[in-house]
């Protein structure tokens, strides 16, 4: 990683200072277009620890999709499945969402067909704080590529 990226990283001091300085759910607007280079930093930034970002295919995954559309998604149409699941991020998440009137780093997603859905890149611990707090839809990314050049709707 680069020394100005590392920078940029080290300027987050907490979850709170992410969300108001970043993208969050009131920040952007159904149907903006985000390139793939805007959508890595976020991701990084949202990870309390630099090396989870490198430990599994997360970088892989974001690769796939050359462009990201704000789509709002029923939480229904979501792939949840994740055998890994923190339930003190869970929580800790549900009370930042109540603490910040709402708002919550939009999840980012990939949509590879009708059948499976819409897969989480990024967002298993807040999807699932949003859908316990009974939320019916959330603003997302959504992956775009040559195979899928809009959001399905």
């Amino acid at each position: 990683m680069g020394k100005e990226m590392r920078e940029q990283i080290n300027k987050v001091k907490n979850f709170s200072q992410f969300l108001n300085e970043n993208y969050t759910n009131i920040s952007i607007s159904v149907g903006d277009i985000y390139s793939e280079s805007d959508i890595y930093p976020y991701i990084q930034k949202l990870h309390r620890n630099e090396d989870d970002f490198y430990d599994g295919d997360i970088s892989d995954r974001i690769e796939n999709f050359s462009k990201y559309q704000v789509a709002e998604i029923p939480i229904n149409s979501i792939n949840m499945d994740e055998y890994s699941l923190d339930d003190d991020y869970v929580e800790e998440y549900m009370g930042k969402y109540k603490e910040m009137g709402g708002k919550y780093p939009p999840i980012v997603l990939g949509y590879y067909d009708s059948r499976w859905g819409y897969d989480i890149i990024d967002g298993t611990h807040r999807a699932n704080a949003l859908r316990d707090l009974g939320i019916k839809s959330i603003i997302c990314f959504v992956g775009l590529n040559k195979h899928q050049p809009e959001v399905p709707r």
